[in-house]
Formats: structure tokens, sequence, C-alpha cells
């Protein structure tokens, strides 16, 4: 008994506020979570991307907006890369100049028209200019038609 440095007393009382302390933690944390909103903040709508000079002559993909920006000499359209069946990404085919959705299968023509489906809806048109810094804005709010572009002087 003498050669033992802690008894079982007091092995007990400091189990005991080990136990203690550990439950009044885990409820302050759960209660301080409690009070945290979850909030899942969307990406904005209306952002900038390069200047008209960084990209090249015929359609560009920008993945981590989704869009697809298409150089047609001075002339700058911007389209959803989103299709607009389930919300897959579909990619061009130069050689067919059409958008196909390796998901399920559509098929839109170069004006984003539905060619085959099943996406019910053509891929829309944003509304693009050149912001103050001389960067394209994008605004995913507006749908223009087709033909309307962003024409860049040289």
């Amino acid at each position: 008994m003498s050669g033992n440095p802690i008894d079982r007393r007091r092995f007990l009382g400091f189990l005991g506020w080990f136990a203690s302390l550990g439950t009044i933690t885990g409820i302050s944390w759960a209660s301080v979570r409690f009070m945290t909103p979850n909030i899942l903040y969307e990406p904005p709508k209306a952002f900038k991307i390069g200047r008209p000079h960084d990209f090249p002559e015929g359609v560009n993909f920008l993945p981590e907006k989704r869009i697809f920006v298409v150089r047609n000499g001075n002339t700058y359209k911007v389209c959803s890369a989103v299709c607009t069946h389930m919300g897959c990404t579909p990619h061009w085919v130069e050689e067919k100049r059409v958008w196909e959705c390796p998901c399920h299968g559509s098929i839109f023509d170069e004006k984003g028209g539905v060619v085959k489906g099943p996406a019910p809806d053509p891929l829309p048109w944003y509304e693009a200019r050149i912001a103050s810094d001389g960067r394209i804005f994008i605004d995913e709010r507006r749908i223009v038609p087709y033909t309307q572009t962003l024409t860049v002087k040289t």
C-alpha cells in the first residue's frame, strides 16, 4: 500500500473529474455549434473573367465558372456550360461544331439550341461587357439572345 503512488480512491477521483470535464466540454461545444448557422454560400452570378486577349480564337472552357467563352475575331459570346437536362457539363466537339453532353447524350448546336434530347431547353447565353478594369464582366442573371455579342475594339 505504501509503495503505490496513487491509491484506488484517488484514481477514481481523477477519473470522475476527467469524465465531468469531458461532458462539460462536449455540451459547450455542441451548444456553440448549434448557435452557428449552417450556411451554404453560392458562387456569385456576376463576375469578371480575364481580359479579351486572354482568350484564343474559338471556344474556351472555364471550368471554375462553368461557362464557354466563344471568340470569333473581335466578338465574344458567353454560353453556359451546364446542360439543361441534369446539370452535367457538355463539351465542345470542334469537328461537328456542337456541344455534346457526355452524361445523357444531349446535343446542342453552336447556337446552343437542342439538336438531340433529353435536354428540354437550349443552353443560355449570358450578357458580357467590358468592365472598367478592362476585363470581361459576365452577368449570369441576364440571359441574352445568341445574336447579341460583345465587340472589343483593338
